[in-house]
């Protein structure tokens, strides 16, 4: 397991703690990368599944198969999160809550187009703004690990 990087100050054996701007810049900069993970994913996710479609005769998926397409964003969007946060040595919890919040906005979208209350033409734009709504607001409930130079190695739990 890695040792978080602490920093000592001259002639103090204490590590040095970030101000807070240091911190707020530090989570700042996690959110955009999860934000670029997201809007990668999506866009890659979107020509695979437009070409697919177009495969089998259908010339847009969003309103030809909202339903599925927003399931298939949702999946795309959560697994793309669990890579990028292992590959950032990121424990499984947090990454299973982010994970798990992307799910919850998919779900929640799905549910509302079952219900009549979503249309299919805003459900896969409504999946993915409700996805990056959930995503902070988990990484606003653990911010000082967002927030932190410590990136926690796998634990293997």
């Amino acid at each position: 397991m890695r040792a978080p990087h602490t920093a000592t100050t001259l002639g103090s054996a204490a590590p040095a703690r970030d101000g807070p701007a240091q911190q707020v810049a530090r989570f700042g900069r996690h959110v955009a990368e999860m934000c670029a993970v997201m809007c990668v994913t999506l866009i890659l996710t979107g020509l695979a599944v437009t070409a697919a479609a177009a495969a089998l005769g259908t010339s847009n998926p969003i309103t030809g198969a909202p339903a599925a397409t927003a399931a298939v964003a949702t999946l795309a969007l959560a697994a793309s999160m669990t890579a990028w946060m292992r590959y950032r040595a990121m424990d499984w919890r947090p990454t299973l809550e982010m994970a798990g919040s992307t799910i919850a906005a998919g779900a929640v979208m799905l549910t509302g187009y079952a219900a009549g209350v979503v249309p299919a033409d805003a459900l896969v734009g409504g999946t993915c703004g409700l996805a990056c709504v959930a995503m902070v607001a988990v990484m606003l409930f653990r911010f000082r690990l967002y927030a932190s130079h410590a990136h926690h190695a796998p634990s293997g739990h």
